[in-house]
Formats: structure tokens, C-alpha cells, sequence
């Protein structure tokens, strides 16, 4: 029997159940259609639109009388989180599960009812009922020091710093950003109900925000990483498109930030709102650094120079001023949409209005000093705070140098160490794991293959950190990163621990010089030359892109995986064009007037089939260039990207967790239903091979199987 659910002969029982408890509370659907979500979940609709008829009933009551037969006495043990006010007549509600005093890690319900009463959609993966979990054989400390052995963190396990029951909280030190927790939970193995802990470790270099479920017995069970009356002189989207903009905020009394952005005391380089705190951190300790001038009129207009390096003191005060607006300009945006504090949102105080109590605005770092040409945001359950970290870009000059017989550019990732002004020395040799496209390293390298080599992969197939990881552990002492398709190198992005040893990124015909060298002496080393940074506070596509992180996984939740990680990647440049309005994204960062993906979204030449690359960047492209062709159907038939906004953020309350890329399709379905909307959205995604029938699923090995479809409803043919 699936997790959590009985078989579909049982809806009958639930209708008869919702009519027996509540008589207004009639079935309304003819039938019901049932889908499998990304993480297992089951997703109930039914083909008239509505579950149930109207009722007076409690929302409370209608969830729980409707789904009382499919999952049995698991209703009795739904704990609610939160209850939307509704928008456009429709109210969202979503519960957890708590066994024996014990939340059940992963099981949820989430439920769309309307202001009369009428249960629009079910999404619910509940565990079923059984005995309560054995108690576990390790403590929390244990715990805690498994997850940091699989995470890569080498040092002792600190010791508990806070907390009873069945949480803790142990000591920070200087390794994490704040102290790691360690929650007893039940968790369900697909056979029972078990006994483990949920760690939580949030890392101070790199930006890593873990969770981790250990068995009870000490092993590991599943890891999940995730990882805006005033004034502001901003760059509305980049340099690129036009001159700073002296732009007004808010002030107080508008309904997405009813306070205004500003509280408390600010500085140029440290200010601080309701829906953000953004300021300076180029010593990268997570907190801002001092200084700045004192802004005690809420103007914040420093001009920027452009001619001169992003740390200068001028161009230190554009950044945070340029983030602090951005971040508030889009927490507004996403408010008017649905993205409001029942729904998970960004705020240090909530108003009433549902959330998990505030406490918790965007901390948005500016120059981030713990990396360069890339940028992040983790983002923690609701209540705690996300942390964005912006970082300068080098723009087109490279950051390292390939030595053989001669000099090559290159661009040294973001992950591992970075290469020093003297470099690390060994003789070329080019990756071979044995399967497959054999060069990629992908696949684990046999042992001592690489010993103190400088290893040669090829890009593709699978993510950076993975290749960089098998190199070392063939002991290779650096690695140089072919790129597979014409044209320049980028520095390669990630986060992992594990990696110790640096690595760069050379062009593709760089990468077969440096392969005809295989066996002579190379050295990978830091460009002694400086370039002119750029600063990508200052890029719209970046902040945007990287709040976008932070919608989904509080509006959807599990947005890990293959699939679900590529939509993270693809759903984050759709929040950045529908505000921009381009088809391009990160081009002033990027240093290159055809921006940072490998295509623009308009016309892109990718379908479904093709979001098997293992690279999440990648992937996600398919799926912002099917949400670029819906926006295109949007504009032709008089509608603006607003519209489309309405639709894409509420849309994520009828998506499950961990989705693929047709549950982001019917979830806007969903959303858009009785607004004649539905076949502009069929047709965007039907043209990108997600159409009728289309299916993705992502194997317990992680393989990517696709079933592509270009097949459109009858009614929108």
C-alpha cells in the first residue's frame, strides 16, 4: 500500500463521510482524478472543479471529513499551520502530521477551499496509522555529529547550547552561521513508522543550509539542501538598460508593507526594514561590517562610479541602497500575488495576518566576501530569517591561469579552495571514470588514478562540485574544467564541503590544448592581474533570481532533486523577467549582452526531453523558456505580465512538494481555472514538450526519465 493512502474505490466512503457529518456538504464532482507529486503525495481534483459542494462547515472540518477515509485515523493526528485569507474567493490551508508528540518529517496536507465552502483541490501525504515509533538508540548529539561527518564538516561535534524536549540546539563556534538544531521526529521508510532526528546546519562559509534525517540507529536516511516615506538612487534592472533612478518608497500605510520599509536606525551600508536587512559584508563573517555613514532622513542617494572598483566607499553605500530596494520591490510585488505572511513570506512583523509570527526578514548581504561570480540564498522554514549573499563578478577578465607550454584563461570556481598567486603544480592527466562519456568524471574514478595530478574533466552531465569531488578522491591535487560547448569560460558554482582542492574552468579549445599536454608538468595558479569587478547587487536578474529561492521553497517546499531542483533554478528566472520584462538574464553581471544562460528564453530551442542534463541551471532553462512562451500567449491576447504573476505565484498552492515540471503546469491550471486563461497556459507549455500526457520522474539513483508531449487539450486545439 502507497504511503499515507487507501485505494480510489474509497472515495465513495469520503463523500458519504462529508455528507453524513455535515448535510450541506454534498459531493459536487461527477468523478475525481487523482495524481502522484514529485514526493509521493497524492493530489485529488475533481473534473467539475470543486471536490464538494458549499458548506457552512468549518474549514477545519471539511478537510478532515473529505480525506477521513483515505488516510483513515491519520486526520486525528493533522496539526494546522497556517490558513490563507483568500484571494480571489479561494483560501489555502495547510497541516502537519504529529504522532505520539513527534512531528512526522515530511507528511503534510495542503487544501484549497473556497469562501463557500467548496474543497477546490487535496494535496496530502499523510503517514498511516500505526504504533508509535521505537525510541531512537543514539542521542541528538550523535546525530548532529553523523550529519556533520555526511556533510563534510571535520572538526568535533559542538556541544548543546539551548533547548529540551525534543529539540536542542547546540554551539555555533565559528564554523556555523547560527547553532545547528537537532529535532526528534518520526519519519515513515515506506513500510512503518520509525524514530529519528532532523538536523539542522547552516554554515557560515558557503551559505550551506542543510537539513538532515538520521535514523535512530545513526544512519543517514535523506539530505535536503536550500542552499526590499523614503528614497533610494537604484538601478531599476542594471547598468545596462539605464542610469540610476532616484526612486520613492512606500512610506507607510500601502497593504503589502503596511509599516513602510525603514525601521530603525540606518547607515549607508547597514539598513534595516520590516522585509529586509540589507548591508555590507565583504569580511564575510554573516553580520555587517562598520562604518557608513549615519541616514537619519530615510534618503539614501549616494551616486554610483561606475569607472571605479565596486569597493570604493561611493560604490559600497549604491550596493546596499541598490539590494535593500530590490529585495523590498519584490517582497510587494509577490505580496500583491499571494506570497503574503500566511503564505510563508519575508517579514520581521506580520501584522496578524497568519505566518509563523514574523521574525523573519530577508538578510541580504552585499558584497559578500566569501565568493566571487555567483550568488545565494538559503532559505529556512518560516519563522527564521533567509540569508541572500551577493557577491562581485571579475566580468570578462579571468580570475586563474593554466600554465602548460603557454598560458591559458581561466575562471576558478566558487566551491573548494581557491588557487593561490603560486599555484598547484602536477602533471596534466584527463579524468577517466569509465562510463559513459568517460572524461566527465561523474562516475567514481578508481582509486589513485589522478594521485597528485592536476585532472582534466569535461563540463556537462552532471553538477560542478560532483566532477571536482570523484577527482579528488582519485587523489588528484586540482582540476581543470573543459567547457563542452563553443565559446568562453565561467566560473563554475556550487557548494560542497567535501571539495578541499581548487579548480577553474578553461574555454573548449583551451581544454583540448591543455588534453594534447596529458603527461607534462602544469600548474594552476591565481591571474596576478586584478580586474575591474562587477557588483551584482546592482543586477535585478541576480537579486530577483535568488528571492525567487526563496518563494518556492516556502510557497511548494521540497525543491530538491533533478527535476523539482531544476524548476528552483528555471522558477527564479521567471521571477526576475516577469518583473524585467527581457528574455535575457544576469547580463551586466555576466559581463555579456546575451546574459548567462546558454539561450534567451524567446524562441529557446530546448523541450522537456532535453531537462536530463543533471545540471539544475540547465534543466530549469526548459522551464522558464515554457513560462516565457505562456507570457508571449499572455501579451497576444491583451493580458500583461501581471496577470501572469497572479497566476505563477498562485499556482504554487495547488503544486506539491518536490514537484516535476507538469505539477507547475497544473498547478497554474489550478489557479487560473474559470478565467479563460487555461489554454494560453497549454499551449506555452505544450510548445516546450509539456503538454497532454507529458510526465517526468526522477528514479531512487537519481536517473531522469521524460515522457515528452506536444499534445494540446481538445478544447485548445
Amino acid at each position: 500500500m502507497r504511503k499515507g493512502l487507501l485505494r480510489l474505490s474509497l472515495l465513495g466512503l469520503a463523500l458519504a463521510s462529508a455528507c453524513a457529518d455535515h448535510p450541506d456538504q454534498q459531493p459536487a464532482g461527477t468523478s475525481t482524478t487523482t495524481s502522484i507529486g514529485g514526493d509521493g503525495s497524492r493530489i485529488h481534483r475533481a473534473d467539475t472543479g470543486r471536490l464538494t459542494a458549499a458548506s457552512t462547515a468549518a474549514a477545519n472540518d471539511v478537510v478532515r471529513d473529505y480525506l477521513h477515509a483515505f488516510v483513515e485515523g491519520a486526520v486525528d493526528q493533522m496539526s494546522l499551520v497556517s490558513q490563507t485569507t483568500p484571494i480571489n474567493g479561494i483560501s489555502h490551508v495547510r497541516y502537519e502530521q504529529v504522532v505520539g508528540g513527534l512531528r512526522v518529517y515530511g507528511a503534510y496536507v495542503r487544501a484549497a477551499i473556497t469562501d463557500r465552502g467548496e474543497l477546490v483541490q487535496v494535496i496530502e501525504n499523510l503517514a498511516p496509522v500505526g504504533a508509535l515509533p521505537r525510541a531512537a538508540s543514539i542521542k541528538h548529539a550523535d546525530a548532529l555529529g553523523v550529519a556533520m561527518k555526511e556533510l563534510g564538516y571535520d572538526f568535533a561535534t559542538p556541544a548543546q547550547a539551548s533547548g529540551s524536549g525534543n529539540k536542542l540546539g547546540f554551539d555555533k563556534g565559528t564554523e556555523f552561521y547560527r547553532d545547528p538544531s537537532v529535532e526528534k521526529v518520526a519519519y515513515h521508510d515506506g513500510n512503518a513508522l520509525k524514530q529519528g532526528y532532523l538536523v539542522e546546519t547552516w554554515s557560515l562559509r558557503g551559505n550551506q543550509l542543510d537539513y538532515t534525517l538520521v535514523s535512530g540507529h545513526g544512519s543517514i536516511v535523506s539530505t535536503e539542501r536550500r542552499t526590499q516615506n523614503d528614497s533610494y538612487n537604484v538601478f531599476v534592472e542594471d547598468p545596462f538598460k539605464g542610469p540610476q533612478t532616484v526612486v520613492t518608497g512606500p512610506g507607510a500605510g500601502n497593504a503589502e508593507s503596511p509599516a513602510g520599509w525603514l525601521a530603525g536606525s540606518q547607515t549607508t551600508i547597514n539598513i534595516t526594514g520590516n522585509n529586509a536587512h540589507a548591508y555590507l559584508d565583504t569580511d564575510a563573517n554573516n553580520a555587517a561590517d562598520s562604518g557608513g555613514a549615519s541616514v537619519t532622513d530615510g534618503n539614501f542617494l549616494t551616486a554610483v562610479d561606475l569607472g571605479q572598483a565596486p569597493t570604493t566607499t561611493g560604490n559600497k553605500a549604491v550596493a546596499v541602497q541598490n539590494l535593500f530596494y530590490l529585495n523590498n520591490l519584490i517582497h510587494d510585488i509577490l505580496y500583491r500575488h499571494g506570497f503574503d505572511e500566511a503564505a510563508g513570506n519575508f517579514q520581521a512583523n506580520n501584522f496578524g495576518n497568519g505566518g509563523a509570527n514574523g521574525s523573519d526578514p530577508v538578510n541580504a548581504e552585499a558584497q559578500d566576501g566569501s565568493g566571487t561570480d555567483n550568488a545565494n540564498m538559503s532559505t529556512p522554514n518560516d519563522g527564521s530569517s533567509p540569508r541572500m549573499q551577493m557577491y562581485l563578478w571579475t566580468g570578462s577578465a579571468p580570475t586563474a591561469i593554466v600554465t602548460d607550454s603557454s598560458p591559458h584563461p581561466a575562471y576558478y570556481s566558487s566551491f573548494g579552495a581557491a588557487p593561490s598567486l603560486a599555484g598547484t603544480s602536477g602533471a596534466f592527466a584527463i579524468a577517466n571514470d569509465g562510463a559513459g562519456t568517460t572524461s566527465d568524471a561523474c562516475e567514481a574514478i578508481p582509486a589513485g588514478q589522478l594521485t597528485g595530478k592536476i585532472a582534466i574533466v569535461d563540463r556537462g552531465t552532471c553538477n560542478f562540485t560532483l566532477k571536482v569531488l570523484n577527482a579528488q578522491k582519485a587523489g588528484a591535487v586540482a582540476v581543470v574544467i573543459a567547457n563542452n560547448v563553443a565559446g568562453g569560460a565561467f566560473a563554475p558554482g556550487g557548494t560542497d564541503r567535501k571539495v578541499k582542492i581548487p579548480s577553474a574552468m578553461v574555454s573548449l579549445d583551451d581544454g583540448t590544448a591543455l588534453k594534447g599536454s596529458a603527461g607534462t608538468a602544469g600548474n594552476l595558479r591565481k591571474n596576478n592581474v586584478t580586474p575591474l569587478q562587477i557588483d551584482g547587487d546592482i543586477d535585478a536578474d541576480i537579486v530577483f533570481h535568488e528571492y525567487g529561492h526563496g518563494l518556492t521553497w516556502r510557497m511548494i517546499g521540497g525543491m530538491n532533486g533533478a527535476l523539482a531542483g531544476a524548476i528552483g533554478e528555471g522558477a527564479s528566472d521567471v521571477n526576475a523577467f516577469l518583473v524585467n520584462g527581457d528574455d535575457l538574464i544576469g547580463e551586466y553581471a555576466y559581463s555579456n549582452a546575451l546574459g548567462i544562460r546558454r539561450y534567451p528564453y524567446q524562441n529557446y530551442p530546448l523541450t522537456y526531453k532535453d531537462a536530463t542534463s543533471g545540471e539544475v541551471h540547465n534543466d530549469g532553462e526548459i522551464y522558464a523558456a515554457a513560462m516565457w512562451r505562456v507570457l508571449e500567449n499572455y501579451v497576444a491576447a491583451g493580458l500583461t505580465a501581471d496577470d501572469l504573476f497572479g497566476d505563477f505565484v498562485g499556482g504554487m498552492n495547488f503544486t506539491p512538494s518536490t514537484p516535476a515540471f507538469e505539477h507547475m503546469r497544473d498547478g497554474m491550471l489550478q489557479s487560473a481555472a474559470g478565467t479563460g486563461r487555461e489554454c494560453l497556459i497549454w499551449r506555452g507549455f505544450a510548445a516546450t514538450g509539456i503538454g497532454v500526457g507529458a510526465k517526468g520522474t526522477v528514479s531512487r539513483r537519481g536517473t531522469v526519465t521524460i515522457t515528452e508531449s506536444f499534445t494540446l487539450p481538445a478544447n485548445c486545439q
